[in-house]
């Protein structure tokens, strides 16, 4: 019976931002109530519905055996997410979806300089992948390498459990990432069969970076922001796209797999994914809401530690980790082991305030909403470029504060930021909203 109310509770707030994204949200499919939506299925849902039937799959069991530990730790992820939603909805207000697709569509097909763009992805990532291998202290890539990689994706751990892990170095990796987003969404808007090749190349780019950095969740943006970019520039939803969309999706998985291998995992991605505490997990709810007490409370308290988080490891060896991760699994579960747990948005939460942390839901759907609208505001478009930011930010910040923890999100998003701002200042048009007579020209003659 418990099982039973577990996995409907995880059916309704998996199906409700759906609903609200469908009818509120300012890009089809892809909206923060979408994405949500799509975390919760993974981390809640399919993990709840898995349990039922393989119990000792689960996470959780291996620390947690209090009675009804699961239903308590559901029922406050069923809150946090709900509050989410009433968080998002209060942030609604009017918008023009046709609007902004077209002027996406204008400042998209004005990508300038995009053979120099092209270049210097791969000059920028081949640097940064020399840095990564120098920090670790090798000079070549091999098979045993990559098997290295991606177990160890920590150098120098401390007593404290502190690792680098490179992000000062991988920040750089956005160039690539951006470079990805601008040229397919040029190449769509304009069908230039070689922009959309050069694209490719740089997907093609990014899944060797996945592979180099150990890091999964690497090809699952990558998959986000092609599909994102699709969507922000009109594409249409049809049988073409859903089997390209189909061929992406099982190529990510394959290059998971590949990467669930090199790890000496024999348990298969499918444990790998229900057994962890990936995506907006469950278990981690049940952890926290079990073993976190009200003298462990950090009153937000890690909220805040992006502020020291600029200092870099290389000059400050002894600095404190800024993802609450390492907290989780240190002094929560006490586990003096080095990494982390993924704390989840909602784990964090509940570290910082216990039940009440639920609230902290309703400002993060608040924050989504507002964050939407602005980036994809007709207004905004034309005058900022701004829905670059979208799957490039938006997207990551969505994923890093259901899935990791804000400060650390924070920290690398500033920099990437000042990235990206660069790229659209070199490749990207824009123009005052006044300028209406060459927009409804361009309108017409590239209508979705």
């Amino acid at each position: 019976m418990e099982n039973l109310l577990i996995v409907a509770l995880a059916c309704m707030v998996t199906a409700l931002p759906f609903w609200l994204g469908g009818r509120y949200g300012a890009v089809p499919l892809v909206s923060p109530m979408h994405l949500l939506s799509y975390f919760c299925a993974f981390g809640f849902l399919v993990k709840a519905v898995v349990y039922a039937f393989a119990p000792e799959w689960s996470f959780y069991s291996r620390f947690i055996d209090t009675p009804g530990a699961d239903l308590k730790g559901a029922l406050y992820l069923g809150t946090f997410i709900v509050l989410m939603c009433a968080g998002y909805r209060a942030g609604v207000h009017a918008s023009d979806r046709p609007a902004a697709v077209r002027e996406i569509r204008l400042i998209a097909a004005g990508l300038q300089r995009h053979n120099w763009l092209f270049a210097a992805s791969f000059m920028i990532a081949g640097l940064t992948l020399v840095l990564m291998l120098r920090a670790r202290g090798v000079s070549a890539l091999s098979l045993d390498l990559l098997e290295t990689l991606n177990t160890d994706k920590q150098i120098n751990v401390d007593a404290a459990g502190n690792g680098a892990t490179l992000a000062g170095i991988k920040t750089l990796f956005i160039v690539p990432k951006c470079a990805f987003v601008l040229l397919f969404a040029n190449g769509i808007v304009l069908r230039d069969a070689m922009v959309l090749g050069q694209s490719a190349l740089i997907a093609a780019l990014v899944v060797c970076i996945a592979l180099v950095s150990g890091d999964r969740f690497e090809l699952v943006e990558l998959f986000a922001f092609g599909a994102i970019t699709y969507l922000l520039v009109g594409g249409p939803v049809r049988l073409r796209s859903l089997f390209f969309a189909f061929i992406a999706a099982s190529t990510v998985l394959l290059f998971s797999a590949y990467m669930t291998a090199l790890r000496g995992n024999d348990a298969g991605l499918l444990h790998q994914i229900v057994g962890s505490t990936y995506f907006l997990d469950f278990n981690a709810a049940v952890m926290v809401t079990d073993r976190v007490s009200p003298q462990m409370y950090l009153w937000g308290g890690s909220y805040t530690w992006w502020g020291f988080g600029w200092f870099p490891r290389a000059f400050w060896p002894d600095k404190p980790a800024i993802d609450l991760g390492v907290f989780f699994k240190r002094e929560v579960m006490g586990l003096t082991t080095g990494g982390a747990f993924n704390v989840t948005g909602p784990g964090e939460a509940y570290i910082n305030f216990g039940p009440a942390g639920a609230v902290v839901g309703f400002a993060l759907g608040w924050a989504y909403r507002r964050a939407e609208i602005a980036l994809l505001g007709a207004q905004n478009t034309l005058r900022f470029a701004s829905f670059a930011l979208y799957p490039l930010l938006l997207y990551p910040f969505v994923q890093g504060t259901l899935q990791s923890s804000f400060s650390a999100f924070i920290v690398g998003a500033v920099a990437q930021l000042a990235l990206i701002v660069g790229v659209i200042v070199l490749c990207l048009p824009r123009y005052r909203p006044r300028a209406k007579t060459q927009i409804a020209k361009w309108g017409k003659s590239h209508a979705v």
